[in-house]
């Protein structure tokens, strides 16, 4: 949760709107307007990526970070100005607490302070960048090369991907597994496999050997994602193995897109 300093910390901040003491008028007519650029926020922040579930990220890990750190500062710099506001209201309240507009400040104080609250509740509810990272996970057994090798071989390639990657509930990188990167897709309470990276190795007109990626990817049947929510990486990769597969040749910019989502969701690892 963002920290925020206890009321009365700032109070010889003066207040953005201007370094002169406000006038009772002016200082209602600026609380309700702060009030409203508050509500303002909390509707930008609602549709930010910030208030997606992580598992639909539509930033790369350092995109996200510079999001949550400009949405951190703003909120902090706009605490600095209700703390101005609080000051003034004890400025009129010392000098006159029987002024017409007292009440009526006092109330349009207490109104903005509630929705600042809410907007700050919610970005705390935000997943601070550390938070979404995974630990980077690199296997190197044989056993899904080898499966992949006998599937890519023998199975007829699609021509279009079995799961609409733009419309998963969740993209998740589970790691690397012979030099194939895994992925799982989750979408309504159903999940299935995603590898991508398959290498081929040939030999070159010179003779030499050499790796090729394939420019296909493979997409497992899907099952049920109870069935492997709390799974460890190497369980993943067992429960792949007993999955059938089936290889798909996108169009380009189809193609495009499920590259760049898949490096979205593989931005968040990290090495330990």
């Amino acid at each position: 949760m963002m920290a925020l300093v206890p009321l009365g910390w700032w109070g010889q901040t003066v207040h953005a709107q201007s370094s002169a003491v406000l006038s009772e008028a002016e200082l209602l007519g600026a609380l309700r307007a702060f009030r409203a650029e508050i509500e303002g926020m909390q509707k930008q922040l609602a549709a930010s990526p910030l208030s997606q579930p992580v598992g639909r990220r539509t930033l790369r890990y350092d995109e996200y970070s510079a999001l949550y750190a400009n949405w951190s500062s703003r909120v902090q710099e706009r605490y600095g100005v209700l703390n101005g506001y609080y000051e003034e209201v004890n400025r009129i309240y010392r000098a006159n607490p029987n002024s017409r507009l007292y009440l009526d400040i006092r109330k349009a104080y207490l109104d903005a302070k509630t929705t600042f609250d809410a907007l700050s509740t919610s970005l705390a509810q935000c997943a601070k960048p550390e938070d979404t990272r995974t630990p980077t996970i690199v296997v190197t057994d044989g056993r899904l090369n080898t499966h992949l090798t006998k599937t890519v071989a023998t199975v007829k390639t699609e021509t279009t991907p079995t799961v609409d990657i733009g419309q998963v509930d969740e993209l998740r990188y589970i790691g690397k597994f012979d030099a194939v990167e895994l992925y799982l897709l989750v979408h309504h309470g159903m999940a299935c496999y995603v590898m991508y990276g398959l290498h081929e190795r040939k030999v070159d007109a010179s003779g030499h050997v050499v790796d090729e990626i394939d420019p296909r990817m493979v997409f497992s049947r899907t099952f049920d994602v109870s069935k492997v929510q709390n799974f460890t990486p190497q369980e993943h990769l067992d429960y792949v193995l007993t999955l059938d597969l089936t290889p798909v040749q996108a169009q380009l910019e189809t193609w495009r897109f499920i590259t760049e989502s898949l490096a979205r969701a593989k931005s968040y690892a990290r090495g330990d």
